[in-house]
């Protein structure tokens, strides 16, 4: 997330040290708030009835309702156990993005980023997909900045995180070819990370394109023989044809063997 040095000096008083963390972890303890009073989850989720009743706290509210339902359909076990993976992934998540950024650049991606899902969910107001699209903003950061991070799928398949990463967008891209609205839902929802990622991959292709050529102009240069820095101008002949061959450049920017220049260092006809 590119952000001028000044402007973040000037605005530190923003950052919040952590904030990933202290989100993830208020999650929890509304995680067991509603194990002991199941009717409190209805405060923490946008529904348009609640917009509808002047409720308008729930459009803040939604970013401490879980990502993992209290009692979903695994069971409540189930439900601790992938909330305290999600937990841990999402710790690593904050401590790898504010090493990365620092901490102001980091909090100002996750204000844009839940603001952005505020926006959303006044016109859309589904139960879960604030948290769902926060959690996915957060991880494809990640990914973009430690793609070759592995994690172990069904804890025995080491996979990059770049693969997992694709698979996301990929899904999402699918659905919003079967629901043409969804483009703009899911672009609004990741506006601050393509904002700040698409520029870092244009700028990588450039670069790899650039890495390419490189690497097949030295591969010429290796099949034609011996890469050769200098050559005379006049006899052609190189350090190739003759090790002890010195050469000098002369006053008409040519470079030429000692053969062929004068005491004067001019150009010698043979």
């Amino acid at each position: 997330m590119k952000l001028n040095s000044h402007l973040e000096h000037k605005f530190s008083w923003l950052a919040f040290p952590g904030l990933i963390r202290a989100i993830v972890m208020l999650q929890c303890v509304v995680f067991a708030l509603i194990l002991v009073k199941p009717e409190t989850a209805s405060f923490f989720e946008v529904t348009p009835e609640g917009l509808l009743k002047g409720e308008y706290w729930r459009l803040v509210a939604w970013v401490f309702y879980p990502l993992v339902a209290p009692y979903g359909p695994f069971g409540t076990l189930m439900s601790v156990i992938f909330l305290m993976f999600i937990t841990r992934i999402a710790f690593l998540f904050s401590d790898s993005l504010e090493h990365a950024w620092g901490e102001v650049r980091t909090s100002f991606y996750v204000y844009s980023t839940l603001i952005c899902q505020i926006i959303i969910l006044s016109f859309i107001p589904f139960p879960g997909l604030g948290s769902q699209m926060f959690y996915l903003a957060i991880f494809f950061a990640f990914a973009t900045l430690f793609p070759h991070h592995e994690f172990l799928l069904f804890l025995v398949l080491p996979v990059k995180v770049w693969i997992l990463a694709t698979i996301s967008a990929a899904g999402l891209f699918l659905q919003a070819v079967q629901i043409p609205f969804l483009f703009t839902l899911y672009a609004i929802s990741l506006l601050p990370y393509l904002v700040w990622a698409l520029p870092r991959m244009r700028h990588w292709g450039k670069q790899r394109k650039q890495i390419a050529a490189r690497r097949v102009d030295y591969q010429e240069k290796i099949k034609g023989g011996p890469v050769l820095f200098h050559e005379c101008a006049i006899c052609k002949r190189t350090e190739a044809d003759n090790p002890n061959l010195d050469f000098r450049v002369a006053p008409d920017g040519k470079e030429y063997c000692l053969d062929h220049l004068d005491e004067d260092g001019k150009p010698r006809p043979s």
